[in-house]
């Protein structure tokens, strides 16, 4: 009976301890019991357990909560760091390049520059690299990559001429860009004088000797077709194929300014276009008159020139090749001038060894009937002269001797007695 009265306190003590806390909605009060449903018959030790590990849980998840919060906050003071950091270098990025730019730009114009002439030695063909190294090395320009991005954007050439140019340090680019086209500044120029009777051989050489272009480049260029359209004397030429020396005769014997490394073409070009004012128009009417052409008259003068011992020699030599051109003898169609036997050689010492014993040339006028294909030098202005006004004689023979004086015949037994006097036999 006193069991049954323990039993029954003892419930009635749990009951009492017991307390339901419910909100008005009906739903248990979360935060003071979270998901703990107690049960009149709960182990208390085992409620205990499972609210420290709910505790521990809560823990966690406010550490966690707090670690994120601290790396958001973390997060956005570096964000702000480094969005500082790239704004003070673009602003750095964008201050050295505005001061390169301003640089640049002053250099381009040449603000500020004092004007001193220089010299720049351009190479043949230079680059648009080695043009701008060359222009800083003198002191031109001060930035050798604006120099070039700027002949870049302008389209300037890629490769230039070469030769010795005269410039400023006041140019701007543009300026000293066309002043390094145009021989207009060049100051590397050499005079040269081609006397009368010169060759095209001659002339090559003496070119090449003075650095004005190699000689085989100029005889190039002595074949060129590239004046045929500047010169109707040249277009009238229709046996280029049978001569030497295309231009050969219209080399005019003068004196001339060439630039060192000219180009060959310009070369030719100086000395036909003089040849060209010198062959007057009266000239080439008194020859259309005598039945001949333009060519015609400078090959008969290029012979006079080499034959004739002086200017007043001339016109009877003259005499005698109008005499025999003019003839209806056979023996007399040649004009046997010794001149013309080696030509483009002057003598026969002269023609390479491999040929020299077996050479024969094509305007020998002891085999070739009249005139030959083309001059056999560029005669001057009085050899011309002479072609056009020879003096009126018979003669049909000459020669000279070692002094220059000259014999002049009728006929052959008259000339073979000249040729002993002269010491030639």
């Amino acid at each position: 009976m006193k069991d049954d009265q323990n039993v029954d306190q003892e419930h009635q003590k749990r009951v009492q301890n017991f307390q339901l806390h419910i909100h008005e909605d009906g739903v248990q009060d979360s935060e003071e019991y979270p998901d703990t449903v107690i049960s009149s018959y709960s182990d208390p030790r085992e409620a205990q357990k499972k609210r420290e590990v709910l505790a521990d849980a809560a823990s966690a998840d406010r550490a966690k909560l707090a670690h994120e919060l601290r790396s958001e906050e973390k997060g956005r003071k570096n964000k702000s760091f480094f969005r500082l950091v790239w704004f003070a270098m673009v602003l750095m990025v964008s201050l050295l390049i505005g001061k390169y730019m301003v640089f640049g730009i002053n250099d381009m114009l040449a603000v500020g520059k004092q004007p001193v002439n220089i010299t720049v030695d351009v190479p043949k063909n230079a680059t648009a690299d080695q043009v701008a190294q060359l222009l800083y090395k003198n002191g031109a320009i001060k930035d050798i990559t604006f120099f070039k991005l700027y002949g870049k954007l302008t389209k300037a050439p890629k490769t230039y001429g070469g030769g010795s140019y005269q410039v400023t340090t006041a140019m701007d680019y543009e300026a000293l860009i066309n002043s390094i086209q145009s021989n207009q500044n060049r100051v590397d120029t050499v005079k040269v004088t081609f006397t009368e009777g010169m060759n095209a051989l001659d002339i090559a050489a003496k070119l090449e000797k003075n650095g004005v272009c190699p000689a085989k480049d100029v005889l190039s260029a002595f074949n060129t077709a590239k004046l045929d359209e500047s010169y109707d004397m040249i277009s009238a030429i229709t046996n280029t194929s049978s001569r030497y020396y295309k231009l050969e005769g219209y080399l005019f014997p003068d004196t001339y300014e060439f630039f060192k490394n000219e180009d060959p073409v310009s070369v030719a070009k100086k000395l036909v276009s003089n040849c060209n004012q010198k062959l007057t128009k009266q000239m080439r009417d008194k020859a259309k008159e005598e039945g001949y052409t333009v060519d015609q008259l400078v090959t008969l003068a290029s012979i006079i020139q080499a034959e004739a011992a002086d200017k007043d020699d001339m016109y009877k030599v003259s005499s005698v090749l109008h005499n025999r051109l003019s003839s209806k003898k056979v023996t007399l169609q040649h004009l046997d001038c010794d001149s013309t036997t080696f030509y483009p050689y002057r003598r026969k010492a002269l023609i390479p060894a491999n040929i020299r014993n077996t050479y024969k040339s094509k305007y020998d006028t002891y085999t070739v009937k009249g005139l030959p294909a083309g001059a056999i030098c560029n005669p001057g202005s009085d050899a011309i002269n002479a072609a056009l006004n020879p003096t009126d004689t018979d003669y049909y023979y000459f020669c000279h001797d070692s002094k220059g004086k000259a014999y002049y015949a009728e006929t052959l037994s008259a000339h073979e007695a000249n040729l002993k006097k002269a010491g030639l036999r």
